[in-house]
Parts: C-alpha cells; structure tokens; sequence
C-alpha cells in the first residue's frame, strides 16, 4: 500500500505554521481587531469595494470642495452607504448626506482628514517629525525599514531628475537605511526599442544613488558601517531585462565592488526562475573576484491586472502565469533555489509574503539546510502586524535562528497623498480577491474551514 503521509519537513511546516497563527492571535490588540472585523463585513458585501475605491478617488481628484462634495454625495446615493464601515461612521455618513453640501469646505476638510488617518497604518506621512518617530521605533523594535516613496508616473526628464534627488536626499537621512526605486522614476519615458541608450543613462542615475549611499554609511551593531542599501523594485514585464542589466552593469563599475544593493524578482513571471539563476551565476562570479554579495527579493508579483488588460489591449502575450497554481509552484521553486546554501552565500534572500505558510516553509527549510545567514522575512507595513510581532518572538526563544524582519513601508506626503491612491486600490483589491491568503486570513482559527483550505494550498 502506497505511503501517502507527507514528507517531514511538510510536517515540521504545519505544526510552526499552527504555532505562529495561535500566537498571532493572541497578540491582536483592539485596532486590528476592529480592522479585520471590517474586512470580513467587506467581503461579504463584495460591492462596498467599488464603492469605497470610487469615495477614495474622488476625494482627491479636486481641490474645489464642492466639487469633491457634490461627487462624494452623489457616490452615496446612487450606491448607499457601504455596510462594511462600523455603525458610528454610518451615521456620520448619513448626517453628511444631509448637511454636508451647506458647509462643503468643513466636510472637504473632514473627509480627506479621516481617509488619511484611516490609512496611516498603511502608508506613512513623509513629513519629517512623523516619519522620524516612526522609524525611530522601528529601530527600537529591531525591524528594518524599506521606504518606497510614492508618486505619479514620470512623463519628463525634469520629474525623474526631481525624483533622483528625492531618493538622494532620503539616503541622505541618517535614519533612513534602505529605499525603493523604480528606473521607471529614475529615467522617463522608457521604452524596449531604446534599450541600449536608456540602459547607460540608468546606470549613470543608478550610480549617482550607490555613491550617496556609500558615502552615508550604517553603524552596525558590530561598530563596523555599511553602505546605504538601493533597492530595484520591478515593475511590468518589458522593464524586466532592463532592470537586471542596469543592476548587474552598474556594481559591476570597480567603485561598487562592496556595495550590498538588491533587487526584485517576480514569481508570476515565467522569465524570472531564468533571471534568477543569471543572477546567481553573476553574482558567484562578483564574490570570487572579492566583490560583495547583493540580494533578491522574491515577490509574488503585484502588476497582475495591468500586465492582463495590456494584453489584451494590445493583442499581445499574456507575460504572466494565468493560473495562481503556477505562480505558486514557481514562487517554491524561486525559493527552494535561493535557499540553497551555495546561492544565497552569494544572493541573500529577502521572502516577500504574509502567507504564514510560506514563511513557516522558509524557516524550516533554512534550518534544515543550516542557513544562519542572508535570509530576510519581508512584509508590508501595517498588514497582518500581529504576525510580524509573532515572527519577532522566534529571536528570544533562542530555539531556533534569528529571524530578520524588513518592513516594505510606503511613504508620501501630504500634498502628494494623491499618488498613494492606486497604491491603496490595489492592496484593497488584492487584499479580498479569493486567491489571496490575507483574504482568508481576517481572524483565522487553526482547524477552522478557512485554515483547512489554505493549508491544502500550500
């Protein structure tokens, strides 16, 4: 009779995962508590999220207040209130349907005030005091930072200049270590056709960004200091080659042999297992001549609606996986490959998930394959924070390894919180679409239906 039991490792997997999510759910405090409850009122009213995603745009698409009211009151009739908000904000919708459009400046003032304190958990202030303090405590938890600035797509060389020196003076920052860029900001109007004029032009922006990231070093623990590190986030799929040659051409100038830079890679891209294993073999080659490793992020991939409607729009390719299940099985396999110990001495590693089984995967392969080093546990600021606390606990046990935390923490100010718009859509759109574990996830019980079905996914 066939042996149907899983392997071990399979075992060790879901026993840590059961653990962490028991854990997690104690250390909930009443915010998440409250933020979850929402999410689950969302999910069973599917279409609050048109409605809530069409509020939030046209809140800032004007800055006439009556303008901004009128569409917002016409938005709650034609649709009602949605019946995710809890009961005191309902109301207080129902007084502005009724009150509002008399005193439109008040009201204006009020709705933009309340979406960006709604969404502060999410995305950061960028104005200095509050960013300081926050990073700051960061610091004193022992979690690192990753800023990503948002913003508008860049159309002029004159905005890509603005955005370099942004991004220069935040490595400026004493209390910033780690950023994301994109080239898509660094250099305007980029296209395939142009490949070769456009590469060295972002390798002379990229290299501006590793000098000042060099010359504004880290203190460590240790007392040694290091570099500032650059992350290059990707982007849509024809800025894939560009990105990984514009990253391998540039530290490959002898000024950036010890420069420790990064990059990301996504899973739902076929293409990306390839340009991973080019990244190794790169990177093995850099390290034997004395150079110093540098790291990959592996996400899943977040463009996938833009990259389906381009498509077929434009009658081409579908670029990405077309079923979760593949994306998936290529996401282990990124994985499995990263963490082997020759790879990942040469390309730490930095999983980008929320799914509790992929972390508690990747933790237990690490020791079992004695990795002590270069592994990096990445999630979004303000999503699933219990978890990350959870994760912070394996550090004093002193059972199992260090794990190291980054926070993906994306930032804007106040009179460019427009930008952070589509940011917003998007993780709300991810957040409840049906394949995506943090949909099934808002106040999950271990043996639940819920927990059952994604620990069958994993």
């Amino acid at each position: 009779m066939k042996n149907c039991e899983p392997p071990e490792i399979i075992r060790k997997t879901l026993a840590l995962a059961e653990s962490w999510q028991n854990r997690a759910n104690t250390l909930r405090n009443k915010d998440e508590l409250k933020q979850q409850q929402m999410m689950r009122r969302l999910l069973n009213h599917p279409s609050d999220k048109t409605v809530v995603m069409h509020l939030v745009d046209q809140s800032f698409r004007s800055t006439n207040p009556q303008r901004v009211v009128d569409q917002f009151s016409y938005l709650l009739q034609h649709h009602g209130i949605p019946h995710f908000f809890p009961q005191v904000e309902q109301w207080l919708l129902k007084i502005f349907l009724y009150l509002g459009k008399f005193v439109p400046k008040i009201s204006h003032t009020q709705i933009l005030r309340r979406i960006r304190e709604d969404t502060r958990r999410t995305i950061l202030p960028e104005e200095t005091e509050i960013l300081t303090a926050h990073l700051k405590k960061r610091q004193a938890e022992g979690v690192q930072v990753n800023l990503n600035h948002l913003g508008e797509a860049v159309l002029g060389d004159a905005e890509a200049q603005n955005r370099l020196k942004h991004y220069g003076d935040s490595l400026r920052n004493p209390d910033i270590h780690t950023i994301s860029i994109k080239i898509s900001n660094i250099v305007a109007q980029l296209h395939p056709l142009g490949f070769e004029n456009e590469l060295d032009l972002i390798c002379e922006r990229l290299s501006e960004l590793y000098r000042i990231a060099g010359e504004n070093p880290v203190l460590q623990s240790d007392g040694t200091r290091r570099a500032k590190f650059v992350n290059l986030d990707m982007e849509s799929y024809h800025d894939l080659d560009l990105t990984m040659d514009a990253f391998m051409r540039t530290l490959d100038q002898v000024e950036f042999k010890n420069i420790q830079a990064g990059i990301v890679l996504q899973a739902y891209l076929p293409d990306s297992f390839l340009r991973q294993q080019e990244l190794v073999k790169w990177a093995k080659k850099r390290v034997k001549n004395g150079g110093s490793p540098v790291k990959m992020r592996l996400v899943k991939g977040a463009n996938l609606v833009m990259e389906a409607v381009e498509a077929e729009v434009f009658g081409w390719p579908l670029t990405v996986f077309d079923s979760k299940i593949e994306t998936d099985a290529n996401f282990k396999r990124m994985l499995e490959y990263g963490l082997q110990p020759e790879n990942i001495a040469v390309v730490h590693f930095g999983l980008a998930s929320h799914n509790l089984f992929d972390l508690a995967y990747t933790h237990v392969l690490a020791e079992e394959r004695g990795i002590s080093d270069g592994l990096v546990f990445e999630m979004l600021e303000g999503m699933a924070d219990h978890v990350r606390r959870t994760l912070q606990e394996e550090k004093r046990k002193g059972e199992s390894k260090e794990i190291n935390l980054l926070l993906y923490t994306p930032v804007t100010s106040q009179d460019q919180f427009i930008s952070a718009i589509a940011y917003l859509v998007r993780r709300l759109d991810e957040n409840t679409s049906k394949d995506n574990f943090l949909r099934h996830s808002f106040d999950i019980r271990v043996g639940s239906v819920a927990w059952k079905f994604l620990e069958k996914q994993c």
